[in-house]
């Protein structure tokens, strides 16, 4: 037999397993697939018996099927109601709410079968035959590759989101246990002159762990400090259990938690909260998430801070960074620490602006929140409990009214908010509230309470394509308008160490000129007070890259930076930084990088040149030598020599670096990932962040990859996690074949999956491992198998092959200590495998 054959028979014998495998049936009637169409190419020995079942593709009933809107895809693998008219046996769709809401339906403008919309009943679920009634509904259905096309006028549609999941498509996850977790040790030593050598070593930690029940999770943050100087820290800072409210978009949340709001500033309480989620709407629906700029002039710890809780510390190389993935829910001012190697440490506050308070027609947006007052930096004789809650809705499309309140219940503080949103079209959006607050426990010197007013406004405009998102914000208080934080500090440290806002300015920008391949970022903020000098922080970073010429791809960017306090302590910084590819220069791919920067507090100029490679296996390092000088250059230079290392692994992050100078040495270390354990094992994989979801995946056996994640491997257990998924959002991974050891086979190879926040999803991907071969089965008689008879392993009901001409079949996953089958019609015999092997065409016999 020639190769050639031998491949085609063996390729349509694996297709027509996977097509009767991939049919969907409906009502008790016995389908039987005709034989002609193989016994017209050659085959003469043919039973499809295998195959003929009950038929679950009848007139009515749920069916899985890709689904199309208007000739576009929308969904793969959604579940569809399919009705019949009994008056003349017309089959049409049935619309459920899930559709509806899948599809952006305008419920006010779809037709009605009476003045009473008529609701049927189809399998059980409640849906709306519209195509019976308005004949401009209709639908194309494709038996042959299971395509539903749905025609529907544009008048009947709003905008459609085709990634994003409706409730009723969204995986809720398995039961385990999570850790997620940040590693930081640093060690150092200095012998400056007169204070002799000192050195400490210390080691923090941040992070995570929880557990998942059914569809509540519950998760506890901590923060851990050991150091030579200071001793051992461990806070848990917050414990607290969420989920999901489906129906109204919203989310739970129960335990230690920052108080949700859209117009007050973050509190930390003990207590409930109830809140909508803009996650968990479509992409067009969403507004903005925060983000923190600045600079870094060595490898450095950023960490920020709100209320004295850590939000996010990660270790950044020299030069500009940004950080974008701060939770939703902060807002109002955080507080940002650069820490560099050489020990300095920069600190300043950062007003999170938020984008005018929006609500689509019709639509509402609300948060409820009552509970203790709860600190993170415990006061004493605290015992108020809150009350706080806001709501928007939307009159028009242009045009939303918001109100909240936040009150005391120990009626010590009340403050009242009403405001207005109005989307102006090519000119932005704007929104302006106004708050009226009145605090008992501050005093005047007449000894009346305190009562003030604010007045806020907000700006957002989406230029174009190169215009990302421009923010502005203002609010300006009167001298006796106090926050909920205020009364919280007033509480702790009296009236001296309570800063009275007066005024509050703080503007993002980020704009691309393509033309001349350049981009700019900034932002600002900038705030008075009536008790106290202002602060301000700003960062603007303009880069350009060269796109012909001998220094094609290199970049040049310009950081100006600014941060000043309330007791007037002022830094300016420039830096100055040229980024060149050397790809052509050395085997591993790299850039050589010069930077300068001027500091006005340290009254220094530092200089370095630094060069930075990667390879193909994720290692990624540094070398750099730094030149630090008085900035009149006057007195001895400075000298650092640098360097670091990092390494994406399938367990996480790995960053070290370190420098020398003759005065000090430190070494840094950090490391993050996550552990989840479930009842399947334990699996290993880069750390997910806040509440975010994973994907545990189930190969069955170890050394499995996806495709573009090659570092990542299923461990000993066969499991492989998958980080950070998009909740709300369909996502799609696919095992690398290429890549897969050689006796495994994998059953599954592509997974999609669409997740609630904090999800930990399980998918089995049916990893095989065991002997290949490609074989003819013969039975005792000397004759063969039918075409369309299939193998069968003991005990399973999967068919691991399906036999082609000639009893010729290719068998994956053998283990000779199993038993297997051959199967068609009423007959089967058992195969010996006695003789197999994986090199040659073997003969099997079937007794």
């Amino acid at each position: 037999m020639s190769t050639n054959k031998l491949f085609k028979k063996i390729f349509l014998s694996s297709l027509l397993l996977n097509m009767f495998g991939a049919v969907a049936y409906s009502e008790p009637e016995m389908i039987e697939f005709d034989n002609n169409i193989l016994e017209s190419l050659g085959f003469d020995n043919v039973d499809l018996s295998a195959f003929s079942k009950s038929s679950n593709q009848g007139i009515v009933g749920e069916y899985v099927v890709d689904l199309q809107l208007n000739s576009e895809m929308i969904s793969r693998g959604y579940p569809v109601l399919f009705y019949s008219n009994d008056d003349d046996d017309d089959v049409g769709v049935c619309f459920t709410d899930a559709l509806i809401q899948k599809l952006a339906l305008r419920k006010e403008y779809l037709p009605k079968t009476s003045q009473n919309e008529v609701v049927i009943e189809v399998d059980g679920q409640e849906c709306r035959p519209f195509q019976a009634v308005d004949q401009s509904i209709h639908a194309e259905f494709n038996p042959r590759n299971q395509r539903l096309n749905l025609i529907i006028p544009q008048k009947y549609l709003g905008p459609i989101d085709p990634d994003w999941v409706t409730p009723a498509e969204r995986d809720y996850g398995v039961a385990g246990v999570v850790l997620d977790y940040n590693l930081f040790w640093s060690h150092f030593r200095s012998n400056y002159s007169g204070f002799g050598r000192v050195s400490d070593t210390s080691l923090r930690s941040n992070g995570t762990a929880g557990f998942n029940i059914g569809r509540f999770r519950f998760r506890s943050d901590y923060q851990y400090n050991s150091s030579q100087k200071y001793g051992n820290k461990l806070d848990w800072t917050q414990t607290y259990a969420f989920t999901d409210i489906p129906s109204l978009n919203s989310k739970l949340y129960m335990g230690e938690l920052s108080l949700r709001s859209n117009i007050f500033d973050n509190v930390r309480i003990k207590g409930i909260s109830l809140y909508s989620d803009e996650n968990m709407m479509p992409a067009y629906l969403k507004g903005y998430a925060p983000q923190v700029t600045g600079t870094a002039q060595t490898d450095a710890i950023v960490t920020i801070r709100q209320y004295g809780r850590v939000v996010r510390m990660l270790q950044v190389p020299p030069g500009p960074f940004v950080i974008s993935d701060l939770p939703s829910y902060v807002n109002g001012l955080i507080n940002v620490e650069i820490e560099e190697s050489n020990g300095e440490v920069q600190t300043y506050d950062f007003e999170v602006a938020s984008v005018p308070f929006l609500t689509r027609k019709g639509g509402m947006r609300y948060s409820l929140n009552a509970g203790k007052l709860d600190p993170y930096r415990k006061v004493e004789g605290l015992d108020a409990k809150v009350i706080s809650g806001d709501i928007s809705y939307g009159i028009t499309n242009y045009l939303s009214i918001y109100s909240g309140g936040q009150a005391l219940t120990n009626g010590e503080y009340l403050a009242l908010n009403l405001g207005l949103g109005v989307n102006m079209g090519q000119f932005g959006a704007i929104s302006l509230d106004y708050t009226r607050a009145k605090n008992k426990a501050i005093k005047t010197e007449e000894g009346a309470n305190y009562r003030g007013n604010s007045f806020r406004v907000n700006y957002a405009k989406r230029f174009d394509d190169n215009i990302a998102l421009n923010i502005a914000a203002y609010r300006f208080s009167s001298r006796q308008f106090t926050t909920l934080n205020n009364y919280i500090t007033y509480k702790d440290a009296g009236f001296r160490d309570t800063l009275i806002e007066k005024n509050r300015l703080s503007v993002s920008l980020s704009y691309s000129i393509p033309e001349w391949n350049m981009g700019i970022s900034g932002t600002l903020s900038k705030s008075s007070y009536w008790n106290r000098q202002g602060d301000s922080a700003y960062n603007i970073t303009v880069n350009r890259t060269i796109r012909d010429g001998s220094f094609y791809g290199t970049m040049l960017s310009l950081s100006l930076s600014q941060t000043k306090n309330n007791l007037n302590t002022r830094s300016n910084q420039i830096g100055f930084y040229v980024t060149m590819p050397l790809d052509d220069l050395i085997s591993s791919r790299g850039t050589a990088t010069y930077s300068a920067n001027y500091d006005s507090y340290a009254k220094d100029v530092t200089q370095s040149v630094r060069y930075s490679g990667y390879n193909r296996v994720g290692d990624n390092y540094a070398l750099g030598i730094n030149a630090r000088n008085k900035r009149d250059f006057s007195g001895s230079i400075d000298y650092t020599v640098s360097g670091s290392y990092s390494k994406e692994t399938g367990y996480g992050q790995l960053y070290l670096s370190g420098d020398y100078t003759k005065d000090r040495q430190s070494l840094r270390a950090s490391f993050d990932g996550s552990l989840t354990l479930t009842q399947h094992g334990i699996a290993t994989h880069k750390r997910v962040y806040g509440d975010e979801s994973r994907l545990i995946l189930d190969a069955g056996v170890p050394g499995v990859s996806l495709e573009g994640r090659d570092k990542e491997k299923s461990n000993i257990f066969g499991l492989m996690g998958v980080s950070n998924l998009t909740s709300y959002y369909h996502g799609t991974y696919r095992v690398d074949n290429d890549r897969l050891p050689d006796d495994v086979e994998i059953q599954n190879g592509v997974v999609n999956v669409a997740v609630a926040t904090g999800t930990i999803a399980y998918r089995p991907l049916g990893g095989v491992t065991g002997d290949k071969a490609i074989a003819v089965i013969t039975l005792s008689d000397g004759s063969y198998p039918p075409f369309g008879a299939v193998v069968l392993k003991e005990g399973e009901d999967n068919p691991l092959s399906i036999v082609s001409e000639d009893g010729l079949t290719y068998l994956v996953g053998i283990n000779k200590r199993d038993l297997y089958f051959v199967k068609w019609g009423d007959f089967s015999c058992e195969l010996n495998l006695k003789s197999l092997n994986s090199k040659d065409i073997n003969n099997l016999l079937c007794n």
